[in-house]
């Protein structure tokens, strides 16, 4: 391993390129499967375990000896105009992510060696327990990530990108583009990046990329950027960080009036959408978003029902949700997002009326003309469009979900001494137009109670019941995970957010009554969930409000 990371270094790119090439080979995570695909086990052959512990030598030597580092300053010496520059940029995205699928698998296993060197190194933060916080904490792969997608598709045609399926001697940028996304978003969804006490870099202060390989004069320890800033030739301050937040949201700005043309575009637009989201599980990224004014640009996105939409509910799901004990950040999220015309965006789409919701792109497979079709007739093709009116019916089904959840979120954080007049501009929409908005929830309400019913007695009926009971699994908690996900999470958060009309408000509370009555129902069911909604989360805000909408509902 040594011999190959000083390859990695030198000074003709071609050698690089070609060591790459062979540790995309040895670091590929077919060849843990490959005794399992042969068949019989031979006399002699290396057991699962042994490829596993061998692979676990490979990649740690090479994590320990700096190859991250030096994989990540190639990347800035390759001209994508190039051809062979292009391959090896493409060679180098696909070993960090058999990296990022080793690690899943399990492989990366540092030991206590490793950890004691770099505590004595000082350069690091925190012990790395994952490839994701090696990548963080150890070189700027995260900066480049973030400069590649800024960069327009330079040279693209329609033609050139109308496929995924590339088999051209050259390498897309727009190809390059989409890989890059797709890593940055598996990176920002790893549970290293988004705890809150990782001790890794916020996106909006990423230090700026660099590389080994960049003509600078000065002596070795002036290539890696300062913390803050430096001193330009002309005398003003020169950024030494990127934001990452604002590189995200750029992205997005580009389709906010427009869809994407073609399926490559318009997977990179849901895997940055996919990468902001998971960003927005740490509160630090939170601030940034609605600093940087992300929520804005979101209800944009909305409002001109572009496919952006989708993937703009998801967000704001993400960011005025919040998942950390701490509700400051998230009350002022709330408060903006009233502040900027939310509620104009959100109650139509809680309402599910059609006018309001935004409409898949024709080149995804919930946008296409196959998608209504629906295959009613018995050709083949049918199959295709079958295909195509699942993935439509899971976009609305994703759109109904995330109006609950947000409209869960304004219930709990937004209280009455909110900015704005936040709580009675939410508060005064359940009342209008006689409470329609009462009427959709208790529609809501009742419609995953049931479905969560079915889920938990289709489980205790089901083999995976008998096979967890045989086991020890404690049966019951797992139909309580079957109910969860068939829709009592749902259920819960609707009970929740009816409660907050019934609550303050006594006009609300007798339609409640009424309309529960009239559908052989009552409050009890509505108490119930929130008893079972408390039942599951731990002490704080949160709990505290569903206790006091028991006590007063």
């Amino acid at each position: 391993m040594e011999g190959w990371l000083t390859c990695l270094n030198h000074e003709n790119s071609d050698v690089a390129m070609s060591v790459v090439s062979v540790l995309l080979e040895l670091m590929d995570t077919l060849l843990l499967q490959e005794q399992e695909l042969g068949g019989e086990e031979e006399e002699g052959a290396i057991t699962p375990m042994e490829r596993l512990e061998n692979m676990n030598v490979l990649v740690t030597a090479f994590v320990k000896g700096g190859g991250l580092d030096l994989i990540t300053s190639n990347l800035g010496r390759y001209d994508e105009s190039v051809e062979e520059d292009a391959k090896g940029v493409e060679d180098v995205l696909t070993l960090v992510e058999s990296l990022l699928d080793l690690d899943r698998a399990g492989v990366l296993q540092f030991d206590n060696s490793y950890a004691a060197e770099e505590e004595m190194d000082g350069t690091m933060k925190k012990i790395p327990s994952s490839i994701v916080s090696c990548i963080c904490q150890q070189t700027t792969f995260l900066s480049w990530l973030f400069q590649r997608i800024e960069k327009s598709n330079d040279g693209d045609s329609d033609e050139t990108t109308t496929t995924t399926t590339v088999a051209d001697s050259s390498i897309s940028p727009a190809v390059i583009k989409l890989h890059a996304s797709e890593i940055l978003s598996a990176i920002l969804q790893h549970e290293d990046y988004s705890g809150e006490t990782n001790g890794l870099c916020k996106l909006s202060s990423l230090p700026k990329y660099w590389s080994v390989f960049d003509d600078n004069d000065g002596d070795e320890s002036d290539k890696k950027p300062a913390a803050a800033s430096t001193k330009g030739e002309d005398g003003k301050n020169e950024s030494t960080t990127i934001d990452g937040m604002e590189a995200l949201l750029l992205a997005i700005a580009t389709y906010r009036k427009q869809d994407p043309q073609v399926e490559v575009d318009c997977e990179f637009l849901e895997n940055v959408f996919d990468a902001l989201a998971a960003s927005l599980l740490r509160e630090d990224n939170v601030a940034d978003f609605v600093e940087a004014e992300g929520i804005e640009l979101m209800l944009r996105c909305l409002r001109q029902k572009v496919h952006a939409g989708g993937g703009a509910l998801k967000v704001l799901n993400f960011a005025l949700s919040g998942s950390s004990s701490s509700t400051k950040i998230y009350r002022t999220a709330c408060e903006t997002f009233v502040s900027a015309g939310g509620l104009k965006v959100i109650f139509p789409l809680y309402m599910s009326r059609k006018s309001a919701i935004p409409c898949p792109a024709a080149c995804s497979e919930g946008g296409s003309s196959l998608a209504k079709k629906g295959g009613k007739n018995g050709s083949s093709s049918s199959k295709r469009a079958k295909r195509a009116a699942q993935a439509r019916k899971r976009w609305l089904v994703e759109i109904e979900r995330n109006a609950i959840n947000v409209m869960y979120a304004l219930t709990r954080h937004v209280s009455k001494d909110s900015k704005y007049d936040a709580h009675s501009r939410l508060l005064v929409k359940f009342v209008e137009e006689e409470c329609e908005k009462c009427d959709r929830t208790i529609e809501l309400c009742l419609k995953y109670d049931e479905k969560a019913r079915i889920a938990e007695y289709q489980y205790f009926r089901s083999d995976a019941a008998e096979e967890a009971e045989q086991t020890g699994v404690d049966i019951e908690l797992a139909a309580l995970d079957a109910k969860l996900r068939g829709g009592g999470d749902l259920f819960h958060r609707t009970c929740a957010i009816l409660s907050f009309a019934c609550v303050f408000s006594k006009r609300c509370h007798g339609h409640v009554r009424d309309q529960l009555k009239m559908k052989g129902s009552g409050i009890t069911v509505i108490k119930e969930g929130l008893i079972e909604f408390s039942a599951l989360l731990a002490d704080g805000h949160q709990k505290s409000q569903i206790e006091r909408f028991i006590a007063e509902i």
